[in-house]
């Protein structure tokens, strides 16, 4: 075995999550390891989550809007175009990002192993070298997990990647189908739902609640749906699959609790998540589990083993890009004592790109129902601002969640054009204890999208006027 080498932190996995924790810790000029099982750097969200689907609605939503400008010209896809065809970007963008991974883990002083880790104890790991080479250790006083997460692959579903998918091998479809079904309207269904939908696709979209996306505020989640059913996809809410059964190459049949049957030509099963902790002997040296492989942390994302932190996927909801870093961010500030001279945002903005997008941050008005917070409602609609009639956007809501009496926001909703990007104004006023008064003094330019939060503001403001009379 080779000589044992010590880290002050090693980081395992290269995803977001991963890529910010060895960053950060690089930053704070600690000798640094990071772990990658795979041959290419970047984990699920370059290769099969974020950034190949984000490139496949971009090309839609382009060839949605060609559609919109031809003045009634009908313009079809044709029968045989492919998701490769549709995506032709999408491994340039992805060998771009690596090799900019690759350099800024370099210049970093960042070392990058390949290879399969296995925690021997707290502070030891082994590590089964990607070429078959002798297993060697290595140490740290610090750990972040950051392995990620696999999509769930119920035994009643045939999955064989040619008309049963999960939400990473849909995206090597060979054709465009006829007919999809959905099973579950969580974000990755419910993105996928939009994307398929917008190509002319009709999408039936399975959910065992009575709504999509349970998290997201009602109205907003209301209006998804709305637009949703406008788009073609025929919403199965309160509905439990029993069984798929294939037909033939060009038919399945999907059928339901309540004895439905949903013909279609694919199935997409989004049923949710397990954490990749399997085979680090997480366990065996004092790191709870909970359900689905997710590892138990605190507030901080420090595991039961002090010295072991998790963080992104691995950890459960949200499960995204953007919380994943910040998730990162805190745990090795955290970790070498540096947290308390740094203020970290207590809400953290959520994007989810279906057509339209939606964006959050805050509180919902179920949430403060629940816990007697007392709210007053500002809305926006998009169909008031001049900026989305220009592009052609008339549907959607900016909705203002703000204390009665001091006016501080306690949430911001956003369905409609470029949501995950207007929602970044409404975090930071609330980050810094704006009152609603700042979207109403300054100044914005015109016309703009963001002019919706002064349109939301006055109408909040005026509820307060109307019940003070």
């Amino acid at each position: 075995m080779q000589e044992t080498h010590h880290y002050d932190i090693i980081v395992i996995g290269s995803g977001p999550a991963g890529e910010k924790a060895a960053m950060q810790a690089s930053k704070l000029k600690k000798q640094v390891a990071l772990i990658e099982k795979s041959p290419r750097l970047g984990g699920a969200s370059l290769h099969t989550g974020t950034i190949p689907s984000k490139s496949l609605r971009e090309t839609v939503m382009h060839l949605a809007l060609l559609r919109q400008q031809t003045h009634g010209i009908e313009i079809n896809f044709k029968e045989n175009l492919t998701i490769q065809e549709l995506m032709y970007r999408k491994e340039i963008v992805i060998q771009d990002q690596e090799n900019s991974l690759r350099r800024n883990f370099e210049k970093n002083g960042i070392t990058v192993i390949e290879g399969t880790p296995r925690f021997q104890s707290a502070t030891t790991l082994e590590i089964t070298p990607a070429d078959d080479g002798e297993n060697f250790e290595i140490t740290a006083d610090y750990f972040i997990v950051a392995t990620g997460s696999s999509p769930r692959r119920p035994s009643w579903a045939p999955f064989d990647n040619e008309c049963v998918f999960d939400s990473d091998t849909i995206l090597n479809i060979k054709h465009l189908p006829k007919k999809v079904t959905i099973i579950g309207a969580g974000v990755i269904g419910c993105e996928y739902a939009s994307i398929f939908s917008k190509m002319g696709i009709r999408v039936n979209l399975i959910a065992r609640d009575r709504n999509v996306l349970p998290f997201i505020d009602r109205q907003i989640a209301e209006n998804l749906m709305y637009q949703m059913r406008n788009q073609r996809v025929t919403l199965r809410l309160g509905e439990n699959v029993k069984d798929i059964e294939k037909i033939n190459s060009d038919e399945i049949h999907v059928k339901l609790e309540s004895q439905k049957v949903l013909p279609c030509s694919t199935v997409l099963v989004a049923a949710g998540r397990y954490a990749n902790s399997t085979g680090l002997n997480l366990e065996e040296i004092g790191v709870e589990l909970g359900n689905n492989g997710l590892i138990k942390t605190d507030d901080n994302f420090q595991t039961a083993q002090a010295n072991i932190y998790a963080v992104g996927d691995v950890i459960g909801f949200p499960g995204l890009a953007s919380t994943s870093m910040s998730q990162a961010r805190i745990a090795v500030l955290h970790a070498f004592n540096e947290l308390e001279s740094e203020t970290m945002p207590k809400d953290l903005p959520l994007g989810i790109w279906t057509i339209p997008a939606v964006s959050m941050v805050g509180k919902t008005e179920e949430e403060l129902t629940d816990a007697c917070i007392p709210y007053e409602i500002g809305i926006a609609h998009f169909k008031e601002i001049s900026r989305a009639h220009i592009m052609g956007e008339d549907e959607g809501i900016l909705k203002l969640l703000f204390d009665p009496e001091t006016l501080k926001i306690l949430g911001v909703h956003i369905i409609g054009p470029r949501a995950s990007e207007l929602i970044h104004l409404g975090h930071s006023v609330m980050f810094f204890d704006g009152t609603i008064k700042y979207f109403m003094n300054t100044v914005f330019n015109a016309p703009t999208l963001d002019e919706a939060y002064r349109v939301a503001a006055f109408n909040g403001m005026n509820r307060l006027d109307h019940e003070s009379l």
